[in-house]
């Protein structure tokens, strides 16, 4: 089993200028299988990653887009690319690790090489888009990246976060309540509902503001900022309708975990504007 503290032995990541068919497959292979069992919660659209072939990865690097591959042991076992943008960012492009060697440290590194390169390249910011329902950004806030701006994905009804880092600074791993450190903002205005981990199932709690970072028991939280009045009425009343048990305080019980929960799953389902604002690695399901 593939370890952190077996890692620095049997780890080799290298950049790859030309690529040869059979390294293409096995690129296209792992990034495939790292996303179709990368989700949070069961029951969400199919992940583009999920459907990577050796031609989008040949694709990609003829595009002048870098790619690195790490191996373990001599077997290929995570990549990542990059998207040089016209604003001189680059963007991480399609980090994966192989399941077989998830919790190591792996993905920590191929983005550690990513960012050396990129300062060397003179760049000032990495950033990427994340989708919020399948957990991601939770990796990259404990590795340094911050969200600057929330929205709904074009092609599915999905919830998306922008997140940068300025490669330049150290890595500073955060764990517990650091890791919501620039997760999301706290200070927007709208229609908010806050899951959370409780005795015999998930308690949802509405129209409050937003949690303290790192509560206790927090699992997500949903917003539909700048709401109107009308909003508010339609998703309180789909909120109470929805629930298996409405208390005194009008919180809504749910006999069941977040990740069987529709409203937790794909909250833009409920209301196209309402987005999933964070996921907490907890409610994996």
């Amino acid at each position: 089993m593939f370890t952190t503290e077996t890692a620095a032995e049997a780890v080799e990541i290298r950049y790859v200028e030309a690529l040869s068919g059979p390294l293409a497959e096995r690129v296209a292979a792992v990034t495939s299988a790292a996303y179709e069992v990368g989700d949070l919660v069961p029951g969400l659209p199919v992940a583009d990653g999920a459907r990577e072939t050796a031609r989008d990865v040949r694709d990609d690097l003829a595009a002048g887009r870098p790619l690195w591959v790490a191996t373990v042991d001599g077997d290929v076992a995570g990549s990542v690319r990059a998207t040089i943008r016209a604003d001189g960012d680059w963007e991480v492009r399609r980090l994966a690790v192989a399941p077989w060697v998830r919790h190591g440290g792996l993905g920590r590194r191929l983005l550690a090489r990513f960012e050396d390169a990129a300062v060397t390249a003179g760049a000032a910011r990495v950033v990427l888009d994340a989708v919020v329902e399948r957990g991601n950004p939770a990796f990259y806030a404990r590795v340094g990246f911050r969200t600057v701006r929330h929205f709904g994905a074009q092609d599915k009804p999905l919830s998306e976060v922008h997140m940068v880092r300025d490669p330049r600074e150290p890595v500073e791993r955060r764990s517990g309540a650091d890791a919501f450190a620039g997760a999301y903002d706290r200070d927007v205005t709208g229609w908010v509902a806050t899951w959370w981990s409780v005795p015999g199932g998930t308690l949802r709690v509405t129209g409050t503001g937003m949690p303290a970072a790192g509560a206790d028991g927090l699992l997500g939280v949903d917003c539909l900022p700048a709401a109107t009045a009308v909003e508010r009425a339609f998703l309180e009343r789909e909120s109470v309708r929805a629930a298996d048990r409405v208390d005194d305080d009008g919180s809504q019980f749910f006999g069941r975990p977040a990740a069987r929960v529709p409203a937790f799953v794909q909250p833009r389902l409920v209301h196209g504007g309402l987005l999933a604002w964070w996921r907490s690695p907890a409610a994996r399901g």
